[in-house]
């Protein structure tokens, strides 16, 4: 009797599937093998709901900031120096907030 009863469909690339073929051949083992010892050793982290929530409600904010200096810009035809600044200082709080999700 087989060990294994579930079976599972699902598609992947052109290329993923030639490197699972490629890895089959090379090991000596079979596709379904090669696809559970890939899955069984990668450790995958649960979601960090809290940390998340916190990023997403810092970029809402810094986002309704980049509103309003666009606001701002679009209202006056012209955009200062010092708003330029402020805007790039945003963007360099989005890309902190991204990075610091691990």
């Amino acid at each position: 009797m087989r060990a294994n009863t579930n079976k599972l469909n699902f598609y992947v690339s052109d290329a993923v599937r030639k490197k699972l073929e490629r890895l089959s051949k090379n090991s000596g083992l079979t596709m379904t093998a090669v696809i559970t010892k890939l899955i069984l050793e990668c450790e995958i982290h649960p979601l960090k709901t809290d940390e998340l929530l916190k990023i997403y409600n810092e970029l809402n904010h810094i986002g309704n900031n980049i509103n309003q200096i666009a606001h701002t810009a679009n209202a006056e035809r012209h955009i200062s120096d010092d708003r330029i600044d402020s805007a790039v200082n945003l963007m360099n709080d989005v890309w902190r907030c991204v990075r610091s999700y691990k």
